[in-house]
């Protein structure tokens, strides 16, 4: 609907700003706080009393100005701005913020700018993913288990071989997600030598042709096994082309350079490195100072020769004296992290400070639904006493895929309550079928005397996270199980005690307790 046919009142921009989840602040140009909503309080655990009229960074940087600012961006450029950055709160707790400044109004009189500084709490989300990468990790480490009690001669291999290629990725500033999956592609790239007969992966002498064909197998094995898994799909090209050389004369496809993958190629060196320096069947370890140089001779033709310098230049006491698994998956990806020291508030409050009562004297009620309405990354819906759309910003728009046109004079059922809607403290968690696909969401009703508004927070690529990660850790879990009956079946290995067994379990057990907390009814179907 044209968002002109809808204004809002005072009291109307009054009550939405107070009830919201959002965090909302209103400062000048001199970094002065001039309102903040309840919301803004609870989020960074502050007194208001003490807040009002003070310079933000005394109370979110130690008296300093921050480096990066999305309110020093917005004044700079007179546009919205937009930063994403991890709070580390005085008490230890971490918040994970969206943090959106929007330019709001200028006082010609006072030659002063007013702007709007807009937080959304990410938290959740990012310690769901967090979540997710430990029990995925956790399942992995299991199925490394496995390939060490397979291979006596190589125990350390697969963590040794992670340990490097994460550093390596981290040398070369890639992202968290890329991190992550170069890890788990390390952890699983031997995975496919479960299937390899014993004698063969353990002969001390020259393998015959035929033997060698076997070996030259493994990366096809692995991929087979985990070939479905949807968020371990990103990781089976790794882990099949780790033995490709840039010159075409590897295996198990024989391609060159511009076919392989930057992490196919950060595996290659971790796995080449550690090959050479650890004791194998055949050959004892070579010293450091062999190895580098052999990877040196055959850079630019088996090994990328970028990746093979990132790989020297990281110090070997980042790797420590003995080869252990010691790689962080909890890495950020790159945003401003800052730790939060108590307020030092100053003795000196603003000789004017603007409530947000008597705004309407600076700024037009239609100013301000625009600055809210359509600038904060939430969906706002105004329903009459009728439950009829009289308003919906941009960001709701596109959430369930309606234009404005046809919702305009729309009795609005999307909130009508479901049974297996989750009802909590002040939300209802919310998944529906809408025209833009299925969406889960917070839904927040803000009760005015002549409307009903709500504010809808997107959670759908968190629900869609849990729902993989239920199905992909009991995936694994079976995967894992299938194939210690396997290797007892044909190797008489007695790798996995019933007690470690139920330890794994006992984690996927936990996601489901998990998912409760989280409030997501997920079919795993």
């Amino acid at each position: 609907m044209e968002k002109a046919v809808f204004q809002a009142n005072q009291s109307l921009i009054h009550t939405l700003i107070e009830q919201t989840p959002i965090a909302y602040i209103i400062m000048d140009d001199q970094y002065r706080i001039h309102y903040v909503n309840d919301s803004f309080l609870k989020l960074r655990k502050l007194d208001k009393e003490k807040t009002i009229g003070e310079v933000c960074y005394n109370i979110s940087n130690a008296g300093s100005q921050c480096t990066y600012c999305a309110i020093k961006q917005a004044l700079e450029t007179g546009r919205p701005a937009l930063l994403q950055r991890k709070d580390v709160l005085p008490d230890g707790s971490a918040r994970y913020i969206d943090d959106y400044a929007v330019p709001l109004f200028r006082d010609a009189a006072a030659d002063r700018k007013y702007l709007l500084e807009i937080m959304v709490d990410r938290t959740e989300e990012r310690l769901v993913r967090a979540q997710y990468q430990e029990d995925v990790e956790e399942a992995v480490r299991a199925l490394v288990g496995l390939i060490e009690a397979k291979d006596s001669y190589t125990a350390l291999h697969s963590k040794n071989v992670c340990t490097y290629a994460t550093g390596i990725a981290k040398q070369l500033r890639m992202t968290e997600s890329e991190i992550f999956n170069i890890s788990l592609a390390a952890l699983l790239h031997d995975l496919g030598k479960v299937k390899i007969p014993l004698h063969i992966i353990n002969k001390p002498g020259r393998l015959s042709d035929s033997e060698f064909h076997t070996i030259q197998l493994h990366p096809e094995f692995a991929c087979d096994m985990l070939e479905g898994f949807v968020q371990l799909g990103d990781i089976c090209e790794m882990i099949r082309h780790h033995h490709e050389r840039l010159d075409g004369r590897g295996y198990p496809d024989g391609i060159a350079e511009e076919c392989l993958s930057v992490g196919s190629r950060i595996l290659a060196v971790a796995d080449t490195y550690d090959a050479m320096t650890t004791n194998r069947a055949y050959r004892k370890a070579l010293p450091r100072e062999t190895a580098v140089e052999e990877m040196n001779r055959v850079s630019g033709s088996q090994l990328d020769a970028a990746i093979v310098a990132a790989f020297l230049e990281i110090p070997v006491d980042d790797f420590g004296d003995e080869k252990a698994f010691a790689t962080n998956l909890d890495c950020q990806q790159p945003l401003l992290v800052r730790e939060l020291k108590d307020a030092g508030f100053s003795d000196i409050r603003a000789d004017r400070v603007l409530d947000i009562d008597t705004l309407e004297s600076a700024i037009t009620p239609e100013q301000m639904q625009s600055a809210i309405f359509e600038n904060t990354p939430c969906g706002y819906v105004v329903l009459d006493k009728e439950h009829v759309v009289r308003y919906a910003n941009s960001f709701y728009e596109q959430l369930v895929g309606v234009d404005a046109a046809s919702l305009k004079g729309q009795t609005c059922e999307l909130f009508l309550r479901g049974e297996e809607d989750e009802v909590r403290k002040n939300h209802t968690r919310m998944r529906r079928q809408t025209p833009a696909g299925i969406r889960t969401f917070d839904a927040y009703l803000i009760l005015d005397a002549d409307y009903q508004i709500y504010a809808v927070i997107d959670r759908t690529e968190e629900a869609e996270m849990i729902r993989k990660m239920d199905i992909e850790l009991a995936r694994l879990l079976q995967l894992l199980q299938q194939l210690l009956l396997a290797e007892e079946e044909e190797q008489g290995i007695d790798f996995c005690s019933p007690e470690e067994l139920s330890y794994v379990k006992d984690k996927i057990e936990k996601i489901a307790i998990q998912r409760e907390h989280y409030g997501i009814a997920l079919d795993l179907g």
